[in-house]
């Protein structure tokens, strides 16, 4: 589990910058390991870790938290101080380029209604026995059998107009006999609540 971050507003930082002593003035400095390279650099406090990506030019293409190194907070902080910038995480919309929330939510939607009408025809054409992107293997796969053998059960499936009921029943039968269901206690849900608001206190530094 990770979490990558990025600057706000779009601000190159040459990670050559973000390595000499103006960070290590302000508490943070170079971790070197087996794992760093050219492209990949670690960066600490001395309790906490964030590894910064370099793209060809020279420049930070990204920040990543990684779950078993603890808190960005500290370096994230240091990093804006030091270059007059802020820092967003990637469950930030500003991370993506959005203003607040609800412009974020739209995209998404939107999105997710393209991929719902793009899967919607390659599914018929599966069922239609045309040639389709829906690969082997897939959960993709599994849904696009179960509509065909739905097609085959009653036809008008096929129509456009009839597109709705295909997709409830492709999906209530996926539901049925593909899903495992979890029941969460109210310890665990809790606790997932407590790692959600930590998580989203690491968002910003």
């Amino acid at each position: 589990m990770s979490t990558s971050y990025g600057t706000m507003p779009v601000q190159k930082i040459r990670a050559a910058d973000l390595l000499d002593r103006r960070l290590e003035e302000l508490g943070v400095r170079e971790q070197p390991s087996e794992d760093t390279t050219d492209k990949k650099k670690c960066l600490t406090d001395g309790r906490n870790y964030l590894w910064i990506y370099v793209d060809d030019d020279g420049f930070v293409n990204r920040l990543v938290r990684y779950a078993s190194n603890g808190s960005p907070y500290e370096i994230l902080r240091v990093i804006e101080q030091a270059f007059d910038t802020e820092i967003f995480s990637e469950h930030q919309p500003q991370y993506w380029g959005f203003d607040s929330e609800q412009a974020w939510d739209a995209w998404m939607e939107e999105g997710n209604r393209k991929a719902i009408d793009e899967f919607y025809g390659e599914l018929i054409k599966f069922a239609s026995g045309h040639a389709n992107n829906i690969r082997a293997g897939t959960i993709g796969c599994i849904q696009a059998e179960i509509a065909k053998k739905l097609i085959t059960n009653d036809p008008r499936l096929l129509l456009p107009e009839e597109r709705n009921r295909l997709m409830e029943n492709v999906e209530a039968i996926w539901q049925k006999d593909h899903c495992v269901t979890v029941t969460l206690s109210e310890e665990d849900v809790a606790f997932a609540q407590l790692i959600g608001a930590r998580e989203d206190d690491l968002g910003r530094a």
